[in-house]
């Protein structure tokens, strides 16, 4: 990795993976949910099913290393909320304000007051709501604005998760990252043998599935200098991946394997190019690319075939998530230094010297990485801090 400490493996797994949700959903828009379910049914399903939970792995991984960095749980958690929240809130903003008004089927009085306008505004808490009011009601996937956001309830769980280790003093410790996974997926394995769990939807795996990748991110993580980085691991652990994610016997034991090959990808260091990665766009093509997709079916029927209504809707919702970038989440992300300023004056209360106990963990110094592999997923558009170990 660059000195820096950013990892160009992960700037191109993130935008490859953004990109494929929005191929995928292209998919289900223009030929409706019958044709995603088929093509979900088919061996090309083993493919699109494994990007959600590459994703989580990833974001496990890369949010691991936060973890570990910050000095106190506010400075952690404050830096999760700025780089998701005042973005996810832009979103959902001009979802309702701005593109609802335009495409709704209702006159604007009834729209406003109308109570599905007022709840869409929860979501930028987690409370998810798919619908504004008359808005896409003669898509072939009817009334659904955004719905990518059905992933967001599920991430906040794993943000609980990484603040419960951190409230357990266990925030650098790997056994208990690999407990937390263990128990988590017995949990999940208990009610699947009850009879009251189904890991695998029609198009998509269960959201709480979804929180066992993360874990296996924050586990990979933990122990990146133990395990070796060997390319004919990743062959088999890609290989096996695809084998689990559509067994229902057999895809709880897929997270570490899944999270293997992530993990190895992102760990490459392949050029960048300047124009694709002048900024991080991942995230904003995952709040906009759906409700632009939606928009583009609406207004342009010479986009009903998926490869252009694929490439339309990826190059409006590239826009916006430059837009996104530049204009929100990179000038935002600047605060992070006045966080961190305020956690080291916390910390400084729990210092050696200050009557208060302190913990420090240590990472083994061997195996999968070196200590700038892993690129901080808070880091851009801010300047680097002395590392302190924690």
């Amino acid at each position: 990795m660059a000195e820096s400490g950013n990892t160009s493996g992960f700037d191109y797994l993130r935008l490859f993976l953004s990109i494929s949700v929005l191929a995928w959903h292209s998919a289900g828009i223009v030929y409706g949910r019958d044709q995603s379910f088929f093509l979900a049914g088919s061996p090309l399903g083993h493919l699109t099913f494994l990007i959600l939970p590459m994703f989580f792995a990833l974001s496990g991984f890369l949010v691991a290393s936060s973890l570990v960095r910050s000095r106190t749980l506010i400075e952690f958690l404050g830096l999760r909320i700025l780089r998701l929240v005042p973005a996810l809130a832009v979103e959902i903003c001009l979802s309702a304000l701005v593109l609802g008004p335009i495409m709704t089927s209702f006159n604007i009085q009834s729209y406003f007051t109308d109570y599905e306008f007022i709840s869409y505004f929860l979501n930028i808490v987690g409370l998810i709501h798919f619908q504004l009011p008359g808005v896409f009601l003669s898509n072939p996937i009817p009334s659904i604005v955004n719905g990518s956001l059905w992933t967001v309830p599920f991430e906040l769980e794993c943000y609980i998760a990484l603040a419960a280790l951190w409230i357990l003093r266990l925030r650098g410790s790997g056994p208990a990252a690999l407990v937390a996974l263990v128990l988590w997926s017995g949990l999940l394995g208990t009610r699947l043998l009850m009879g009251a769990y189904e890991p695998i939807g029609p198009d998509a795996l269960n959201g709480r599935l979804l929180v066992a990748y993360f874990l296996a991110g924050v586990c990979l993580y933990q122990y990146r200098y133990r395990i070796p980085s060997d390319v004919r691991l990743f062959v088999v652990a890609f290989a096996v991946s695809l084998v689990m994610i559509k067994s229902k016997s057999a895809i709880l034991l897929s997270p570490l394997f899944v999270a293997y090959a992530t993990a190895y990808v992102g760990l490459l260091r392949p050029k960048k190019l300047p124009l694709i990665f002048s900024g991080d766009y991942s995230y904003g093509i995952y709040l906009y690319a759906f409700p632009i997709q939606q928009t583009v079916y609406a207004l342009v029927p010479q986009s009903h075939g998926w490869v252009p209504h694929f490439l339309l809707s990826l190059a409006a919702t590239a826009a916006l998530a430059a837009f996104s970038w530049h204009t929100i989440e990179k000038p935002l992300l600047r605060l992070k230094r006045h966080l961190r300023f305020e956690s080291d004056v916390i910390a400084a209360e729990f210092s050696p010297g200050s009557g208060h106990k302190t913990s420090r963990w240590r990472l083994p110094k061997v195996g999968l990485g070196r200590p700038n592999d892993v690129s901080d997923p808070d880091a851009a558009a801010a300047p680097e801090r002395p590392r302190h170990r924690t």
